[in-house]
């Protein structure tokens, strides 16, 4: 297959540890107020019950995974990408100043894509990741 794409879901590419809990009620500023805010890279507390932040201006790595059934040898890597503006995560919300939330789709728009072979020839494969700002 020359061009498969893969549908993801806004919250992964790990921007919320907990965008697997059940649908609810954004969150007030009220009840973030008095949770522990954890700096991504920082030991996660027990429970779900932190605000989490990716700091703007900071380098994130995000590390990618191929691995499987089809490979005598899988490999990893380390990505570093850097964020123009800070967010806050908190389940399967998201928010630019701790008190206005909303659900992560709404902030970020997410694609992958995947070309085999990569669109040059030179390579067996491409992993696109694009995230946008909504």
């Amino acid at each position: 297959m020359r061009r498969l794409l893969l549908p993801l879901l806004p919250a992964s590419l790990a921007l919320s540890a907990c965008a697997g809990l059940p649908a609810g009620q954004a969150p007030t500023a009220e009840n973030t107020a008095r949770l522990p805010v954890v700096r991504i890279g920082e030991p996660l507390p027990a429970g779900h019950a932190y605000v989490l932040y990716f700091p703007a201006g900071t380098p994130l790595s995000i590390r990618t995974v191929v691995d499987g059934s089809a490979f005598a040898q899988g490999g990893t890597s380390t990505l570093h990408v850097v964020l123009k503006q800070g967010i806050y995560g908190y389940r399967q919300y998201a928010s630019l100043d701790r008190k206005h939330w909303i659900p992560w789709q709404q902030m970020l728009s997410t694609r992958v894509r995947m070309h085999i072979p990569g669109q040059d020839g030179k390579d067996a494969a491409l992993l696109h990741l694009q995230v946008d700002a909504r």
